[in-house]
């Protein structure tokens, strides 16, 4: 008593020393919102873990079909079932790795070879474009797998954060006070932790006791991009053996390109008009056929100076007498030339126009040097990019884009061996892919869209959609003459360009299909330009050195106008050897001839190159 007495006069009773001060020092909104942090990070951090740890997906390899699926292993394995495993370091972070199941080549790819001998060859050679491009073999599973883990992490972060609310509901916001009288109670705090270890251990455990043997290196894949390739098993052997073959098929692809590539750049070295016709008269009339010489090898247009030869001594310089805009054929008079009435600035914008691709992804470095070389502002892809449209030729398509430089877009409208699933691999690789819609690129306004049927090898040709290929050319007509203005109207089939023309609302339509090269020629009031197969498709194999010569053409528009400007067509032959075709004029309505000045060379915007230089004196 006396005690509490001498208490009673010493004033109130202290508060007892709290563990954490500074916290009860905050007020309740701060407290609330540290705890409502904290507990979005936390299972936030656990979501993305689950979501990594589990994520799969099913996608290819090579021309394979694979189940793709993490791992904590910090290996990529490759299970080839009984013949063993392949093996690589991962580059994931510590300690991700993948695990690669292969299942079978899709018989889209192989139900149609004139014998096994050739269905392994093709094979081999597909395997070969595997070792040169390995990259672009995983591409669509990588995001794939990226997917799938932001998926289930998103999927486990809202069920750890419904499961909190719940519980927050059920004990009436006093789920902490309940949480930690349960946690004072004997053996549940040691229960939890049990439990928790046995989450982490059990995988952990699983992946250490299931880790494939060493392997052993190839030494035939010594010198290509997979020299660090591991094996295990009879496989092993039987590539280490036999793997030369594989080293020669890639060897000979990788060399045969590079020639190429080498001989592209010397042709543009040697050409004295690269990136435009060097002056007046600066182009021929366009060819009246697809090689510009008749039966007899004898020119079937006008004879017309070589740009690189400079101009005609009897053409004479005065603009009523020149003109870029000749009409195709010989002969064909050509209306006065009007007194000019302004000059106009003309805007050539610089495109290169491939087809028919039909995954010889080989081609796709000499496409990319054709685009720095020609200057392209945009690389126009009327279609069969893939052979059959299926899932695992995703690695065409990434081969393709992943050679072109990311600011220039690869605009596409997709052809009877593409599917809706070659569009969607398209669109995620980055591709502009034509939906029907009109889109601007580089100021040019483009139309186009999907082939509605879907070639296949092995199964002939069926509808994807609801729309023949003349009903979409009628669709694609009633869109470009609704726009007011279409420059370019890029489609597959050719058939599906005749609508638009005829009703004069496109200046130039691009298509493929054919794999032959036709036009330029009017119909109606624009031009139609067929481009043949850029990956020498010529009723052979398209995968590995080429079995027929390929064709890629560089054609110039005028962006104030949206006018055809010129092309050129650039031929790379079965030697690897390389042809720069000279300029020609698109050719224009007989009722357009063009003012005086009203040409893309003496008012271009384009600066002089040191090739354009040296013919300054012939083209002034």
């Amino acid at each position: 008593m006396q005690h509490e007495d001498e208490h009673d006069g010493a004033g109130p009773a202290p508060q007892p020393r709290r563990r954490w001060e500074w916290w009860h020092r905050q007020t309740t909104t701060t407290r609330r919102v540290i705890r409502t942090t904290l507990t979005l990070l936390v299972t936030g951090l656990a979501s993305a873990l689950f979501g990594v740890l589990t994520a799969a997906t099913d996608s290819s390899l090579g021309p394979h079909a694979a189940h793709y699926a993490v791992t904590p292993q910090h290996e990529i394995v490759i299970d080839l079932g009984p013949l063993g495993s392949v093996l690589l370091d991962s580059p994931l972070p510590w300690p991700l790795g993948v695990e690669v199941t292969v299942h079978e080549i899709p018989m889209e790819l192989t139900a149609v070879q004139p014998s096994p001998v050739t269905g392994l060859a093709g094979d081999l050679a597909a395997y070969a474009q595997l070792v040169s491009q390995p990259e672009a073999a995983v591409a669509d599973a990588a995001l794939a797998l990226g997917r799938d883990a932001l998926g289930r992490g998103v999927v486990m972060w809202s069920g750890l954060l419904v499961l909190i609310a719940g519980g927050r509901f059920a004990s009436r916001g006093l789920l902490r006070r309940e949480l930690a009288t349960a946690a004072r109670r004997p053996g549940v705090v040691p229960l939890v932790g049990a439990v928790v270890v046995g989450l982490v251990a059990v995988p952990v455990a699983g992946a250490v006791r299931d880790r494939p043997a060493e392997g052993t290196t190839i030494r035939a894949l010594a010198g290509t991009p997979m020299e660090d390739l591991r094996m295990t098993g009879r496989m092993a052997q039987l590539i280490d053996t036999y793997g030369g073959y594989l080293v020669d098929a890639y060897e000979e692809n990788e060399t045969f390109y590079a020639s190429v590539t080498a001989n592209l750049e010397a042709a543009y070295a040697e050409s004295r008009s690269p990136l435009r016709p060097p002056g007046i008269p600066i182009v021929s009339p366009a060819p009246a056929d697809p090689q510009g010489v008749g039966a007899d090898g004898s020119p079937t247009h006008p004879a017309s100076p070589d740009p690189t030869d400079g101009p005609s001594p009897d053409a004479g310089p005065s603009p009523e007498t020149t003109d870029d805009t000749a009409a195709p054929g010989a002969g064909m008079p050509m209306p006065a030339r009007a007194e000019p009435t302004a000059r106009r600035r003309v805007e050539p914008v610089t495109f290169l126009h491939v087809s028919d691709l039909h995954c010889n992804v080989g081609m796709a470095s000499v496409i990319a040097t054709a685009v720095r070389l020609s200057g392209a502002k945009a690389v126009l892809d009327t279609g069969d990019t893939v052979m059959s449209g299926t899932s695992v030729e995703s690695y065409c398509v990434n081969a393709f884009a992943g050679a072109i430089p990311d600011d220039v877009p690869l605009v596409v409208s997709t052809g009877n061996h593409d599917s809706v699933t070659t569009a969607e691999q398209m669109r995620d690789a980055g591709y502009v892919v034509l939906d029907g819609d009109v889109v601007e690129v580089a100021g040019i306004r483009m139309l186009g869209d999907t082939d509605p049927t879907l070639t296949a090898i092995g199964e002939g040709t069926r509808p994807e959609r609801e729309e023949s290929v003349p009903e979409m050319g009628e669709r694609l007509a009633e869109t470009a003459c609704a726009e007011g203005r279409v420059d370019l109207l890029l489609v597959h089939n050719p058939v599906a360009a005749v609508p638009a023309l005829e009703d004069g609302c496109v200046r130039l339509a691009l298509s493929g299909h054919w794999h032959r090269r036709e036009g330029p020629e009017l119909l109606g009031r624009g031009n139609r330009y067929v481009g043949a197969s850029t990956a020498g498709a010529s009723g052979g194999a398209t995968i590995g050195p080429l079995n027929g010569p390929a064709e890629m053409t560089v054609l110039r528009v005028d962006a104030a106008s949206g006018r055809p400007l010129d092309y050129r067509v650039i031929t790379v032959g079965t030697d690897a050897g390389v042809e720069l075709g000279r300029w020609y004029s698109f050719p224009r309505p007989a009722d357009e001839a063009a003012p005086s000045g009203d040409t893309g060379e003496q008012e271009s915007t384009e600066e002089p190159t040191d090739a354009d230089a040296s013919a300054g004196t012939e083209r002034e």
